[in-house]
């Protein structure tokens, strides 16, 4: 893959919505000639629009567009861009619904809204670029093109089993993550789901519980009130079976301690798309696995 790849990027459509302030801030003639001094694009000149052309098209390979698109899509600061989210909210006008209860700045609620407004921007992109047949995903390492009609792969089928409107909504968020590349969101989200579906069963069961963020604990009473806490009356296979799917579960858990987009160090390994595929497959798996127990406890 070269640069000829990227200079689909290079369009005015697009350009756009780097620079007009819909989504990130609106950059002015200064902040994009800084932009270009940054990546060694010197002496511009035309409209802005134009300027960022030129800094596009002065990208010489794949290793410089992937740099600048990193900087720009990942790590450049649209603090206002949040702020401005923040005071849509608190005007009765939220521009995104997964940040519409979001009315105060912090470090924490700063992260997240930057995260959507990012993944927004690369979504638009991906709308203008879906004509030809591409799209433009991060895969943990760095941003690459890929076909537009890359789907991900959901092996269980959980439609007819979760009624809680929270958890499909988690179910079909895993699925836009996965088919935008955006990986160690996956893990996240599949420990969510399984957390939920635990926490739904025990509401379901009306179960006493400390609502803590701790999934073991919720295992264990999920497991007992199912009557699936195996112990020594229970069938080889069925012991191995039911250790596995804790197996499984504890992975999901070390994985988004240690890889999701929940942690920010730097050592962390670097999920690729059949592993977040494998994971958000378990995570389903499981969900649904528990779910039929629970409904099915519900009917006797």
């Amino acid at each position: 893959m070269g640069q000829e790849t990227f200079l689909i990027l290079n369009q005015r459509s697009v350009i756009d919505l780097f620079i007009d302030g819909d989504v990130f801030p609106y950059m002015t003639g200064n902040e994009i000639q800084n932009l270009g001094i940054k990546f060694g694009v010197g002496n511009l000149s035309g409209s802005r629009w134009q300027m960022m052309q030129t800094i596009l098209s002065s990208l010489h390979n794949e290793n410089d567009m992937t740099k600048f698109l990193e900087y720009f899509l990942l790590v450049m600061n649209i603090n206002k861009a949040v702020k401005d989210v923040i005071k849509n909210n608190l005007k009765g006008e939220p521009p995104y619904e997964q940040t519409d209860n979001i009315f105060e700045e912090c470090e924490k609620n700063n992260r997240y809204i930057a995260q959507v407004i990012r993944q927004e921007l690369i979504r638009r992109i991906n709308l203008e670029l879906s004509v030809s047949g591409k799209k433009l995903v991060y895969n943990g390492n760095t941003f690459v093109m890929i076909n537009s009609n890359d789907q991900a792969k959901i092996v269980a089928d959980t439609s007819k089993i979760i009624d809680d409107d929270y958890i499909k909504k988690l179910l079909d968020n895993s699925k836009v993550d996965f088919n935008n590349n955006d990986l160690d969101s996956i893990v996240t989200k599949s420990r969510t789901l399984i957390e939920s579906v635990f926490i739904q069963i025990l509401q379901d069961q009306q179960v006493d519980f400390k609502e803590n963020g701790d999934i073991g604990q919720y295992r264990k009473k999920v497991n007992l009130i199912l009557g699936i806490k195996p112990d020594n009356t229970w069938n080889h296979s069925i012991l191995t079976m039911v250790s596995g799917l804790n197996k499984i579960v504890d992975a999901i858990t070390d994985m988004r301690n240690n890889n999701s987009d929940a942690h920010g160090s730097s050592s962390r390994v670097k999920i690729q798309r059949a592993e977040a595929e494998l994971i958000l497959n378990s995570a389903v798996t499981l969900a649904t696995y528990y779910l039929g127990i629970n409904n099915r406890n519900e009917r006797t």
